[in-house]
Parts: structure tokens; sequence; C-alpha cells
């Protein structure tokens, strides 16, 4: 073990300790240190003599890409837990290599996750031509900074967002309170915690929620109005102005398609029911821009879904089927009842077997057709003869 430990096979430096069966020692954690912000020279070999004196040192790695060159960072697993603590509070911020590096106890994906605290912070919207520099002294007065990297593609382009990790948690948090949402070079920048797309999904899903809540919260109250039908000349502006009149208006949006074209509809928010059906009955039915607005309260999509169906269901049956209802003196379509025997004998097809050719329907088509009042040449036709 101790000539063949980082001995390297095929490129790749081999790493031998003894074997574990405990299989919770391995996962726990215990003992290990996550060590970042190393120069891309140092191999594992190294990072071991560098943490070899703290105490007895069971595995050591650096973390290489697809290529094998360093990521700049690594672990160290030591026999006790004691040396951790130990090699944290004397390497951590050393300058090795011109580059101060980070040595901290390791913590897992799911406890990281899972925990408040956090020092990385994610940065969108980043003008093309920012740098690693002028990220950092973007945030430095918020706090002492140990990394900042504006991330970039294959052939060497900003990708417009970044990442900058701070020394303690609490200037973290106040440099997102602080710039989330300022101007930089004429871009409204996006500044929040660092999380993995999993997480990040699952945050978004619970603010779209609450969101979706409040706006159920404005329909059932009766202030949220839906107006249809407008023209593609009114704007949030016109539409305010339509609407003003009735009282005062929290909101006011005109929907667009992407390319900026309106859609025809839109939602006027008022202060007070009273107020929002005032402007509903007013506003019905006036002609702006040469059309007829159409104005209701605000449904949210399953309400709406439910209000039609309860419409439709409450119909009289001779209006819904006034358009497919057969006639008095006719058998209903479908059926395969006989005509009355009154009908002249000239006028009632006889059975027969079909004669199907090539493409033809099958022959459950032909006894579901409706049989009565067919002239002998329309019949001749559906059997295609």
């Amino acid at each position: 073990m101790e000539m063949l430990n980082f001995y390297k096979l095929k490129g790749k430096p081999m790493r031998i300790m003894f074997s574990e069966r405990d299989p919770s020692k391995r996962l726990s954690g215990r003992g290990n240190v996550f060590v970042k912000n190393l120069d891309e020279s140092i191999d594992n070999k190294q990072l071991s003599d560098m943490f070899s004196a703290f105490g007895k040192v069971l595995s050591c790695k650096v973390v290489r890409d697809a290529s094998g060159v360093s990521k700049g960072y690594g672990f160290v697993q030591f026999y006790s837990e004691l040396s951790v603590n130990i090699a944290c509070n004397v390497r951590n911020g050393t300058l090795i290599r011109n580059q101060h590096i980070h040595v901290s106890p390791f913590v897992s994906r799911r406890q990281w996750d899972e925990s408040r605290v956090f020092t990385n912070v994610y940065v969108k919207n980043l003008a093309e031509t920012t740098t690693d520099d002028d990220l950092k002294m973007i945030f430095e007065e918020f706090g002492e900074i140990t990394s900042a990297v504006v991330m970039k593609d294959k052939e060497g382009k900003s990708r417009m967002f970044g990442f900058v990790n701070f020394e303690k948690a609490e200037a973290a948090v106040t440099a997102i309170d602080k710039m989330n949402g300022t101007i930089v070079d004429e871009k409204e920048l996006h500044v929040g915690r660092a999380q993995r797309k999993k997480n990040r999904i699952q945050d978004l899903k619970v603010i779209f929620k609450l969101e979706k809540i409040k706006r159920d919260m404005k329909t059932r109250k009766g202030t949220n109005l839906y107006v249809k039908n407008l023209d593609y000349s009114v704007d949030n502006t016109k539409l305010q102005e339509l609407f003003s009149e009735f009282g005062t208006i929290i909101s006011c949006k005109v929907m667009v398609h992407p390319n900026r074209i309106s859609k025809g509809v839109g939602f006027v928010e008022f202060s007070t029911s009273e107020e929002a059906s005032k402007a509903m009955l007013k506003m019905n039915g006036k002609v702006v821009g040469n059309k007829p607005i159409y104005v209701s309260l605000a449904q949210c999509k399953e309400e709406h879904k439910l209000h039609l169906h309860t419409q439709f269901n409450n119909l009289p049956w001779n209006v819904v089927s006034s358009t497919i209802a057969p006639s008095p003196h006719q058998h209903p379509i479908f059926s395969q009842a006989w005509p009355p025997m009154s009908i002249p004998n000239t006028m009632v097809p006889q059975p027969f077997c079909p004669i199907l050719y090539p493409h033809d329907p099958p022959v459950g088509l032909y006894h579901s057709l409706p049989m009565p009042l067919l002239q002998p040449n329309l019949w001749n036709t559906y059997r295609r003869i």
C-alpha cells in the first residue's frame, strides 16, 4: 500500500486503503475534510502530505474533470475526528502556491440543501463584458469574498451568470437583500442563494403556488375583472384610462404575445368589489375601437371549466340538441330499427350481405347507417355496387 498508493495507472493515480465493511462509517462523512481553492498543480500525494501532520490519513483525492485537469478542490479522510478540527483550525486560510485555501468539515449534499446557512451566492443577468474581478468588485463591500467566478462556455464567452462565495453567511444574506433587483451596466441583476436545479425547481413551485393562492383570493373577493375582445391598439395605459372612472385601480395589464402584439385580453383589479361590479355593469358590451368588449369577473382555470360545464348542463334539452335532434317522422341517426309498415315496400331496403372492396369501412358500419327513407339509388351508393 505504501509503494503503490498514488501510483499512476493508465494516467490515473490509484488510491489504496484498508477495506471497511461497515458502510455507516463511509456514508456518515465523519473524519472527512473538504479543501477548495487549490492550485491546479497540486495532486493527490501533495494534498496528502499537506495534511498528514495532523493525523493518520486514510484517503486523499483531488477532483478532476474528464481531461484530467484539477477542479481546484478535494477531500481528505482522517482516521480520527479530532484531526479534522485541528486541520481546519490550522490550514484554513493559509497561503499555498499564491492561493488562500479553504478547509472545512465535509457536509453532504443533503445536509447542505436542508441547511439554512449558506455562503455561496448565484448572480444572473450579468453584462457580457463582466469579468471575475468586476464581479468581485461589485460584491466586496458586503464582506470578505473567497471566490468570484463568471461562468463561460467552451469558446470562452461569458454565459452572463456567476457565483460569489463569501467568508461569512451573514455577508451572503446581506448581498442578496441589497443587490437583488439592482441595475448594473444597464441590466437588472438577479441575486439569490446558489442551489442545485432540483432544489431551485422545488422552491419555484412553492412560490408559484403561493402566487396562485393570492390570485384565487383576489378572484373570490370579486375585485379582479377579465376583459376580452380588446382592440389591438389598446395597451396598459389605454385600458387603465377606460376603467379609471369607476374607482381605484390596483393593477391593470393587457396580455401580449412574445412579439409584443396584444392577445386581445386583459385584467383590471380594483380596490373593492363594489367598484369592480360597477365597472363590469357599465363596460360590458361597450364599443372600444370598433369592437364591443366583454367584461366579467376573473376566474381560475378550474372554476371557469366548472362554470361552463354547469351552464351547459342547465340548458333545456331541446336547445342543446336542436341541431342534432331527428325529425319526428324519421328514426334517429344510428338506429337499427326498421321503418313502420305504412311506408311503401319500394322505399324499404332489404337485408343484404355487403360486398366489401379494398379501403371499405368495417361491416358494422353498414348496420349502423340509418335505414329508413333511403332511395334505392342512395342505398346502392352505400353498398358500393
